[in-house]
């Protein structure tokens, strides 16, 4: 894996600003400071292995991107509807944890498949 630094670092400034959003627009909720801080760290970390993460292969590459872009969009919609709708904590956690570490094991099975 080769990584890029000035996109990594633009990816974690993407996320930064993507949680300082889910912090503005949800101002008045209980969890407010974990739905920013949980939105930015999933959103980092999509965002490097879509942006700033080139793995050897080409074919890996390119499924990697793929499963990294589908990943961020899931972490998207699951953020907006825990933001928007005031759930509590454990589901916020439980939910998010559970589809990081699913694309953990699927970029880490795709990674080691093409090596």
């Amino acid at each position: 894996m080769k990584p890029n630094i000035f996109l990594i670092i633009v990816s974690v400034l993407i996320a930064t600003l993507a949680g300082y959003g889910f912090y503005a627009a949800n101002s008045g909720e209980n969890f407010n400071l974990l739905l920013s801080l949980g939105s930015g760290l999933t959103f980092a970390i999509t965002l490097i292995g879509t942006l700033g993460i080139k793995p050897k292969e080409r074919a890996g590459n390119v499924n990697f991107k793929i499963i990294s872009a589908i990943f961020f969009i899931l972490f998207l919609i699951s953020n907006l509807i825990f933001g928007f709708t005031g759930m509590s904590v454990a589901p916020y956690i439980i939910v998010n944890g559970v589809i990081l570490l699913i694309y953990m094991i699927v970029g880490y099975g795709i990674i080691k498949s093409k090596e």
